[in-house]
């Protein structure tokens, strides 16, 4: 029951263009010729040597509502969720980030020469306070150590819930480490490719899916989880999508509801080939080969701009034919009694 508890932690906690002015000048040889000094002003002449209005201090209203304003430009950030990592690589502030948990594995060797804090729902205040950073960003999960954090900087709480609110939350992120252009190419790279996934799946028949978070207790992901959007977006149709959260099942309403494709991660607890020994060979998934392993846990349940990686994913396993994609199908051998 503890690997549950830790599995259910990432999956929930795992936890969505700043242009130029153009400016247009009307010349003739009078106009160009004439010398204007800073105090002259016409009608048709731009000021050039305005002072842009600081950026800092930096008033924000973060994910639980909290007003938090910050002084100056971050440069020592230590992240309290994988998530948030992650999307401060996307948007070009992984440089400033000093701390992580001992979750976090994205990019590759995010944690070489960075300072390991902790696991991502127990982090060491004491290791936190030792790095001297000038922002905390955290989940929800962190408001219980709020107090302890705001000692030591201020707090940032980002917890998206759905795909629009990762879009918000990586906004967020780039308005606060002044690094708003790239959030803002994140964001319309995102809705740019889920926009092309769901063109391309929208007159695809609903495909029946079901998804195994782990093997036991059968556990799934019902409503209100990023893996039910993902289905849905992909064209598909979860076959516990009338549940919530993450739920227990059992084998019998599985096979009740007979899906045509079985979705695993790498971390489920079994293989797609451990399906074969089970009642599950009955399921019209399982007699067809169409069982499909993703590449990774963490594109389908971390918040972060990676889980545009996921829905192509579960897109390419549900509409093979329109993906113009091939996956080597479950053949058992083994027949369960």
């Amino acid at each position: 029951m503890k690997k549950i508890g830790i599995l259910l932690a990432l999956l929930m906690f795992g936890v969505v263009v700043a242009g130029c002015i153009g400016q247009t000048a009307s010349t003739t040889t009078e106009t160009t010729e004439k010398k204007v000094t800073p105090t002259t002003t016409t009608a048709n002449t731009v000021s050039e040597t305005q002072t842009p209005a600081p950026k800092y201090p930096l008033a924000i209203v973060d994910f639980a509502g909290r007003e938090v304003t910050i002084e100056k430009e971050p440069q020592r950030i230590v992240s309290l969720a994988p998530s948030i990592t992650e999307t401060l690589y996307f948007i070009g502030a992984l440089d400033k980030v000093v701390g992580v948990t001992k979750f976090d594995n994205y990019p590759e060797n995010v944690q070489e020469g960075r300072t390991v804090v902790g696991g991502f729902s127990d982090p060491s205040i004491e290791v936190i306070a030792s790095l001297n950073p000038d922002l905390i960003v955290g989940t929800s999960m962190h408001l219980k150590y709020l107090e302890q954090l705001e000692k030591i900087a201020p707090v940032i709480i980002i917890d998206p819930k759905s795909i629009e609110e990762i879009y918000k939350a990586v906004e967020l992120l780039g308005k606060v480490t002044n690094k708003e252009e790239k959030a803002n190419e994140v964001v319309n790279n995102m809705q740019s490719k889920i926009e092309e996934i769901r063109s391309k799946v929208k007159d695809a028949p609903k495909v029946k899916v079901f998804y195994i978070v782990w093997s036991d207790p059968l556990m799934t992901a019902g409503n209100a989880t990023f893996i039910n959007d993902l289905i849905i977006l992909a064209g598909g149709e979860n076959i516990f999508g009338d549940t919530q959260g993450w739920p227990q099942v059992s084998v019998e309403e599985v096979l009740a509801r007979n899906p045509e494709v079985i979705i695993l991660p790498p971390h489920a607890g079994m293989s797609a080939e451990d399906l074969c020994n089970t009642q599950l060979i009955n399921t019209d998934a399982v007699k067809n080969g169409r069982v499909y392993t993703l590449s990774s846990d963490d594109i389908v349940s971390r918040p972060s701009p990676r889980i545009v990686e996921g829905l192509e994913e579960i897109a390419k396993f549900l509409h093979q034919d329109v993906f113009n994609f091939t996956y080597q199908p479950l053949v058992c051998e083994a027949t369960a009694g």
